[in-house]
């Protein structure tokens, strides 16, 4: 192949001047761009391009005219060919290595398509010769360009006798003005040719131009479809991240449903262990109250004794503790609780503590036995009714002496026998009490106490531990 050795501009020059196709082949120094070299300088490719009058231009890679040539036409792979037409636009560009046939009818192809945009030529008018040359009419005698290349040979001695018969100062004359008409001519071709040449300036700038919207389109389009494919993927990853999200959010409940089942089960199982801590606590409590029965005896006189029993004892023990500590001689008490209201009898007597549910607190009310009153021994003479009689008297006096004096506090715990008292005693246990008392009839405590509408005589000792002790539900103290 024959390439042509001038720059860019003038090989689109001359393909625009023969009206030709623009060949530009694109080479490297890979092993694809040798084997392509290979292809353009088959013998039948070399020829077929020769018969066309392709202007061929062939351009390195790496080259100035190349990046120049990249600007108008992308290069997109080495090697590359582009089969350019007339008006600027590539009509076939190939890359890559081509084996000589293919390649071969790729040219072929191109050849014909430029032929057929090619438009037709009219032939010239009559009396124009087809090389361009203007017909002169010259004098006789004198050959001027233009003229047939085989002209009729005119005689010898005929020429010779025209010339003589024309003077020479005429052929002068007719020489200057054909050289000022052939001056002429050549000044209008040249304005002609310069015509041309602005016309196709104007063209292939025309042609230019439209390459450079037309590139501009296509990379605009291809901004438009890159953008397209971004705002795609980025709705794919939003989607992915919501997804992501959804499942971060379905595990993390998991976990927490399944911490917080975790949680219950343990707080549950706690609960139920510290509950069960609890009921045996309160067996071995309830166990250990019901060992035991605290008892308050309320006496005739008013006051009270308090005493701790096995819960297993029967009452008849408890019966026989309080005629002890009374000192009765005239036989046995009566007991009986305030609420639920009963009166234990004989029968009674035989039973346990706890299972006349006086365990493990109880109050009991003593009275005095009715019947044992009535009854008279026999070794005893007068000595029942005389008891009968004075019994009251002693009542009554028990009940003054408890609100002037007081009544001893009891100890908590077990009875102990206390001596008979004294005047003495009664004033030392007296004295820190009157002591203390307010000076002022506005601020000494009165003698009685209101529950209700019930009112009760009192003093300073004897309700300490009626006022410190708590009551259940059935009117028994808790001491």
């Amino acid at each position: 192949m024959k390439w042509f050795d001038g720059p860019i501009p003038a090989a689109i020059q001359e393909s625009r001047t023969k009206r030709v196709v623009f060949i530009v082949y694109i080479t490297g120094v890979d092993e694809q761009s040798a084997k392509m070299n290979e292809t353009w300088d088959n013998n039948q490719v070399s020829l077929t391009c020769k018969e066309a009058n392709c202007v061929g231009l062939r351009l390195e890679a790496k080259s100035e005219a190349c990046v120049q040539f990249s600007q108008i036409y992308p290069v997109i792979l080495v090697p590359s060919t582009f089969f350019i037409g007339l008006t600027g636009v590539p009509l076939e560009v190939t890359g890559g290595y081509v084996e000589p046939p293919e390649f071969l009818k790729i040219v072929q192809k191109v050849l014909t398509m430029h032929q057929s945009q090619q438009s037709p030529i009219a032939p010239p008018p009559d009396g124009v010769p087809v090389g361009g040359a203007t017909p002169i009419q010259d004098a006789p005698g004198v050959v001027t360009q233009g003229a047939s290349s085989n002209p009729p040979q005119a005689h010898p001695q005929a020429q010779t006798k025209e010339e003589t018969a024309i003077p020479l100062d005429a052929k002068v004359e007719r020489a200057k003005e054909l050289i000022a008409m052939k001056q002429q001519q050549k000044e209008a071709e040249k304005k002609e040719e310069e015509k041309k040449k602005e016309i196709e300036r104007r063209h292939l700038g025309e042609d230019i131009n439209k390459l450079r919207q037309w590139k501009e389109e296509k990379n605009l389009q291809e901004l438009k479809d890159e953008r397209r494919r971004e705002k795609m993927e980025e709705r794919k990853a939003r989607e992915r991240v919501r997804e992501q999200i959804a499942r971060d959010r379905a595990e993390r409940n998991a976990r927490y449903q399944k911490e917080k089942d975790e949680k219950e089960v343990k707080k549950s199982a706690e609960v139920e262990a510290k509950m069960e801590a609890q009921r045996a606590a309160e067996a071995v409590a309830a166990r250990v109250k019901s060992e035991t029965a605290r008892i308050q005896f309320r006496l005739p006189d008013g006051s009270s004794v308090t005493h701790q029993f096995q819960s297993e004892e029967v009452l008849n023990t408890a019966r026989d503790f309080i005629e002890q500590h009374m000192g009765n001689p005239a036989g046995h008490v009566t007991l009986q609780t305030t609420f639920p209201r009963r009166q234990f009898v004989e029968e009674d007597m035989s039973q346990t503590l706890l299972d006349l549910q006086l365990a493990p607190s109880a109050v009991i009310i003593v009275l005095p036995s009715r019947s044992s009153s009535n009854v008279s021994k026999p070794n005893d003479g007068g000595s029942g009714v005389l008891w009968l009689l004075v019994a009251p008297f002693i009542a009554l006096w028990g009940f003054i002496y408890n609100f002037l004096f007081g009544t001893p506090p009891q100890p908590r715990g077990e009875y102990t026998e206390q001596p008979q008292q004294t005047a003495d005693d009664n004033e030392r246990r007296q004295s820190p009490t009157r002591s203390n008392r307010p000076k002022t009839a506005y601020k000494r405590r009165t003698p009685s106490k209101q529950e209700g509408n019930i009112h009760r005589f009192t003093s300073g000792d004897d309700d300490d531990d009626d006022e410190q002790a708590t009551w259940n539900g059935n009117s028994t103290q808790q001491m």
